[in-house]
């Protein structure tokens, strides 16, 4: 009785297969976007009356007043600029801190927010950001959300989340006591952090293969907070990991003295260096390596009142 049932379970299940194989394939999506003008990055200059022919989510076709295939689906943006995607290369999706300063913010976060719920504030980030027109970003560590940023990163590649195409870096790495949190008791010895601490090579070697193990895209490092922290040699084990893996590393890296010992290392970019010197950039080219400034932040803090608690290094 059970062979007889399995048989005819068997021969439902093969036609079942067969009419799903004998049905059409969907249509392809076939999109024209018409605005006022398009800037042409190449040549500098507006194209007026841009006709953009989109099929299946890929532009296959951009010019003036192009003429529109039947039964394409038209979107007319008006007086509308069209650009390029945009593309960010220093963000923390997963980081959502107050907008005005606020001492320990940073800190308060880290022990009161879950990392269910600040994975669902990195995907609201993400959101923003691709309507904001950036649609690859470069999120060079994700502030102790564990491997959040991983998964964001898979959910914006399968559709369940609205969001930018993410080059992730994970934890991040700094020297012990050189990142946050700070201003916590001692006693406190499992507060979470906002990236991975290690001393010594083994544990920058370690964390830069636990990471790579995880699907980072690339490693992010911390070479000074305030001063110089990680040595040449801590970097370099980091570097060497990551370029085994075909990886890049991006340091943090604000003082000439950090960018020069990142450079020995191999990094491949240098994020913020607002104080770097001559020499340091220097080296920069010399190196091959790419500056990514960040000068947005300076001028968002800029922008804000001086309170006391910003007075002194302001």
């Amino acid at each position: 009785m059970l062979s007889t049932v399995a048989r005819l379970l068997s021969l439902f299940l093969l036609v079942l297969g067969a009419l799903a194989a004998a049905q059409p394939a969907p249509p392809p999506l076939s999109l024209a976007v018409r605005a006022a003008r398009m800037l042409d990055v190449r040549s500098g200059k507006y194209i007026q009356n841009p006709v953009l022919l989109i099929e299946n989510g890929r532009i296959s076709a951009v010019g003036p007043a192009l003429a529109v295939p039947e039964g394409t689906r038209v979107i007319d943006l008006g007086q509308a600029t069209v650009l390029p995607g945009l593309i960010d290369s220093h963000t923390h999706l997963m980081a959502r801190f107050p907008d005005t300063p606020e001492g320990m913010a940073y800190e308060r976060d880290l022990l009161t927010k879950t990392q269910a719920f600040r994975t669902l504030e990195g995907a609201a980030n993400a959101r923003a950001t691709l309507r904001a027109g950036f649609t690859t970003v470069r999120d060079v560590e994700n502030e102790g959300t564990g491997y959040a940023d991983v998964a964001l990163r898979d959910a914006i590649r399968q559709g369940l989340v609205e969001g930018p195409r993410m080059l992730v870096a994970t934890q991040g790495i700094a020297a012990v006591g050189q990142y946050h949190p700070f201003g916590i008791s001692s006693d406190l010895t499992h507060f979470p952090t906002g990236a991975r601490m290690v001393s010594g090579i083994e544990e920058a070697r370690r964390a830069a293969r636990e990471q790579l193990a995880q699907g980072a895209d690339l490693l992010k490092v911390y070479a000074d907070w305030m001063t110089p922290t990680l040595t040449i040699e801590e970097l370099r084990v980091i570097v060497e990991e990551a370029h085994k893996a075909h990886r890049k590393v991006a340091v943090h890296a604000v003082s000439s003295e950090a960018i020069r010992n990142a450079l020995q290392a191999g990094a491949d970019s240098i994020e913020h260096g607002h104080q770097a010197d001559r020499a340091a950039l220097e080296m920069m080219k010399n190196k091959g390596a790419f500056f990514v400034p960040t000068l947005g932040i300076l001028e968002t803090l800029a922008e804000q009142p001086l309170t006391r608690a910003r007075a002194r290094p302001a």
